[in-house]
């Protein structure tokens, strides 16, 4: 008899034997290179949600339900994220001038500009995300800070201003006027207004800057009434721009 002849069937199932054994070991391969994690980039590992031993959930199923294994930041560079009112929303592109603060560093100031918007509100607070990198390679800040932002959005310079103090509203949003004192007596003259950083009031109608303008004790005044004028300190001067 010769012992050297292999029936072909034998030769298959021997074939079909190794491709499967080959599979496996590129799919445990495969299933060992996933025992190490890969940062996206380079940065500082800020928390850490697994311990050396722990059951790691998989997240092929539901990635929602599946917790994180670390945070990690890049401290270099931070984003800001600041909310605009609907109202000036439309002021807020990218590349405008901002100015940040921080309480806990008094009298530094921050320069940088509005790096990308949503481009569209949030429907629940009506306000608009704008977003600014900043530069932080001397670690200045620490990401989570809160800090307060100045976005100036309009700036109109000498223009003629008055504490909203001194603006009476009518029953319309464009109804307003202000109380002047012309020769001891009450005179009305309507007004209309432009930007507000909140100290100030710009009045781009009705004014020309050499009125005397009644800040405290409108309650009660009418047309023609005489009156004793008395200084009023003024709120420190500034060029008027608006401001969050």
């Amino acid at each position: 008899d010769n012992h050297d002849i292999i029936a072909k069937q034998d030769v298959d199932v021997a074939k079909a034997a190794a491709d499967s054994a080959r599979h496996v070991r590129d799919s445990r391969r495969a299933l060992l290179g996933y025992t190490k994690v890969y940062a996206p980039f380079s940065g500082v590992i800020t928390a850490r949600f697994a311990d050396t031993g722990a059951l790691i959930q998989s997240a092929t199923g539901s990635a929602t339900q599946a917790a994180p294994l670390f945070t990690i930041m890049d401290l270099s560079k931070l984003r800001i994220y600041i909310s605009v009112p609907q109202e000036t929303a439309l002021l807020a592109k990218p590349g405008v001038p901002v100015t940040l603060t921080s309480r806990e560093l008094p009298g530094r100031e921050f320069k940088a500009t509005i790096t990308r918007t949503t481009q569209a509100l949030d429907p629940s607070t009506r306000t608009l995300l704008v977003e600014v990198d900043l530069p932080n390679e001397k670690r200045e800040l620490d990401p989570g800070m809160f800090v307060n932002a100045t976005l100036f959005l309009e700036q109109h310079p000498n223009s003629l201003a008055l504490p909203p103090a001194a603006i009476v509203s009518g029953k319309t949003r464009d109804e307003k006027w202000v109380f002047v004192v012309e020769q001891g007596k009450v005179r009305r003259i309507p007004i209309r207004t432009g930007i507000d950083d909140g100290v100030w009031v710009e009045v781009v109608e009705g004014l020309t800057g050499d009125e005397e303008v009644v800040v405290v004790g409108k309650s009660g005044l009418t047309e023609g009434q005489a009156v004793r004028v008395s200084n009023y300190d003024l709120p420190a001067g500034q060029h008027a721009k608006q401001k969050m």
